[in-house]
């Protein structure tokens, strides 16, 4: 019985691992591949936290209010790249619901 289990375990794993791998080539979105797919998007969801080293999975670092205020910083944008796939540079002066926006949008990729 435990053999059989262990079988299934290991056969939605390596289902998961090749749909994981074929949405990071793909270049679209989470929601996308999950719709073109037909798949479960929390089901999804759940084997990437799983399965993806950490590094491929974007994490949101907090920096101090003074870093962010250092001479010097104030004129250089603000770079973040998430999961090498996207690399967004916020400029002096954004406007800061769009960018609430966007990174609404890319934590659903």
């Amino acid at each position: 019985m435990e053999s059989k289990r262990t079988a299934e375990i290991t056969a939605k794993r390596q289902f998961w691992q090749v749909r994981l791998e074929e949405w990071k080539d793909s270049g679209i979105t989470q929601a996308e591949y999950c719709r073109r797919h037909n798949l479960d998007t929390r089901n999804f969801q759940y084997w990437k936290k799983r399965l993806l080293p950490k590094a491929d999975i974007a994490t949101l670092v907090e920096l101090p209010a003074k870093l962010l205020l250092s001479p010097g910083l104030a004129d250089s944008p603000i770079s973040l790249l998430i999961d090498t796939r996207f690399r967004v540079e916020v400029p002096r002066g954004f406007d800061a619901e769009t960018l609430g926006r966007l990174i609404d949008v890319l934590s659903r990729s």
